[in-house]
């Protein structure tokens, strides 16, 4: 398990990279990188159920212009390890739903650092004096090794504290919160889509129904 979480976490911080440091083929998109972690740590339905979430979570905020989105590629690199962990002692729709719980805070970890590596890596060519092809071959090498150890130590470390927070937990969990867990997918789905068909809705009216939507499907699992 220890060696599968270190092949996810190095895959997932090279999938990372493809949403703007290199190749952007698109595989960093949730939908993609998610099977794919999935598939090497052996649990591909997870990164699926993962993925799906994700990508329609935020389906109404892409990278565009000079927009800066939460990150869900860097949320996403962190939940697909943490859900395969999780999901050795419960479902896993319990398991992904309690990751993708813990991993959202972490798309802002992703946006900071994001905006970090694009702001040091400004530094390697300088503004004035003649610049070669040879400054500028040394400059792309090192913007995609900082981009790949910065990816590599967060994610690592962001994955680490929450599997260790998720080993701690998943056994003291009372059935009630375990069943409302496995609604999450399902509810980011549903968010996802709600957020792009009211996207002209002021902000705060989806915050509230997000709050709202939430409450009501810990209300209904109580409930039934």
């Amino acid at each position: 398990m220890i060696i599968s979480g270190i092949i996810g976490v190095l895959l997932g911080s090279i999938l990372w990279m493809d949403r703007v440091f290199m190749f952007q083929f698109m595989v960093s998109r949730p939908m993609i990188m998610a099977p794919l972690i999935g598939l090497v740590m052996g649990d591909v339905k997870i990164g699926f159920i993962v993925g799906a979430s994700l990508e329609l979570l935020w389906l109404n905020a892409p990278p565009v212009g000079a927009y800066l989105p939460n990150d869900e590629s860097f949320c996403a690199a962190i939940a697909v390890p943490v859900a395969v962990n999780a999901s050795l002692t419960m479902s896993d729709t319990s398991a992904a739903g309690m990751a993708i719980l813990l991993s959202m805070p972490f798309s802002f970890v992703g946006r900071s650092l994001d905006m970090h590596i694009r702001t040091i890596n400004e530094q390697l060519i300088p503004i004035t004096g003649e610049v070669d092809e040879r400054d500028v071959r040394s400059a792309l090498r090192k913007a995609l090794g900082r981009a790949f150890f910065y990816s590599v130590i967060s994610i690592g470390a962001s994955t680490l504290l929450m599997t260790t927070i998720t080993s701690l937990i998943r056994d003291l969990l009372p059935e009630i919160i375990l069943t409302s867990l496995s609604v999450m997918p399902f509810a980011c789905i549903i968010i996802g889509l709600a957020a792009l068909v009211g996207k002209d809705i002021p902000r705060r009216v989806p915050t509230g129904m997000f709050v709202l939507g939430l409450a009501l499907v810990l209300l209904l699992t109580w409930i039934l």
